[in-house]
């Protein structure tokens, strides 16, 4: 893996080929692949946007350059590129960079850097909030990507979410705000909400906690939400329902609480992978049909684990990353 290749990806540089490349490498270890997510994220974070003039950006850029062709003159030292990297890019940004920290870069036409969309990254067992160009903010779920450009067109704003966001929207009622998921869009004037579009999810659902939004699906319906209801697409059905919630079970994982209401714990497991970063197996598939309800502080696996053992009569074994959940009984 080359210097230059792995700055091209950083930079949102690098060819579709190369960028299977650089994440085929990442993925031979869950540590560097967290790794390379968090200085993708700490080189968009670092504020290079129009507030810094060109030599300082070149500066920057040439001192990093300067750190990964060091770190790399001795093979010894290679296991340790990717953290150089990061405290290099921290070093340069402390000394050159004030004001307020955004997650957008710096734009222009003459800028061989320039990238028409920036590309949030959150690893799972990590979550993330993103101040976009307009002043509006994400929280990132675990296990989510938040894709936008990185300067918002004069007639809207389009973000693209895979995984979980909780918005906040800076009102702009001449820009309406939009949020693409694989099965609908979230079109906002200005408001809170909250998107769940998991992969491996049974549905993707949209949750209004204030304001007003319009979920529109590709056969071109519409649906309003009001403050408190949701939206929930089930991908098994190809149907869409709405319904009211008057609590906060949807927002609950940005206070770092993990709610359940009636899911099974084959669909709790899944939010305990993304929040953990571990694998879960069970021992048969009734063990899976278990239902669950409750909220539980999300810091520490082993008391969710404990409880979900104290409350029913289910127990668990634990070997590094991988746990299999098994009837006591």
């Amino acid at each position: 893996m080359t210097d230059q290749l792995i700055y091209n990806y950083i930079l949102s540089e690098a060819s579709e080929q190369e960028k299977e490349v650089v994440k085929k490498w990442a993925a031979e270890s869950e540590e560097r692949q967290k790794e390379l997510s968090r200085i993708k994220n700490i080189w968009i974070l670092s504020g290079l946007n129009n507030e810094i003039n060109p030599e300082q950006k070149q500066q920057a850029i040439q001192q990093i350059l300067a750190r990964i062709k060091e770190l790399n003159n001795t093979p010894e030292r290679k296991t340790i590129q990717l953290n150089g990297l990061k405290y290099a890019a921290i070093i340069v940004l402390v000394a050159l960079f004030s004001g307020t920290i955004g997650y957008f870069v710096f734009q222009s036409e003459n800028n061989i850097y320039q990238s028409a969309y920036t590309e949030i990254i959150v690893p799972n067992s990590e979550r993330s909030t993103v101040l976009l160009p307009d002043g509006s903010t994400v929280q990132l779920n675990s296990g989510s990507i938040l894709k936008f450009k990185s300067s918002f067109d004069s007639n809207n704003r389009t973000v693209s979410l895979y995984g979980e966001g909780y918005f906040e929207v800076s009102h702009d009622k001449s820009k309406p705000f939009f949020v693409e998921t694989n099965h609908f869009q979230v079109e906002v004037i200005g408001t809170k909400f909250n998107v769940s579009s998991y992969k491996n999810d049974e549905s993707t659902t949209a949750y209004l906690e204030s304001g007003k939004v319009k979920i529109n699906l590709e056969d071109g319906q519409s649906i309003l939400l009001k403050p408190t209801e949701s939206a929930e697409y089930n991908k098994t059905t190809n149907t869409i329902r709405k319904f009211a919630y008057d609590d906060s079970r949807y927002t609950d994982w940005t206070r770092g609480i993990l709610t359940f209401n009636g899911e099974t714990i084959e669909e709790l497991s899944k939010k305990l992978e993304r929040r953990f970063g571990v694998q879960i197996a069970f021992s048969d598939d009734t063990v899976k049909q278990r239902i669950y309800t409750g909220s539980i502080k999300d810091q520490d696996l082993k008391t969710v684990l404990e409880a979900i053992k104290f409350t029913s009569s289910l127990n668990y074994t634990k070997k590094g990353d991988q746990i299999t959940i098994y009837s006591a009984k």
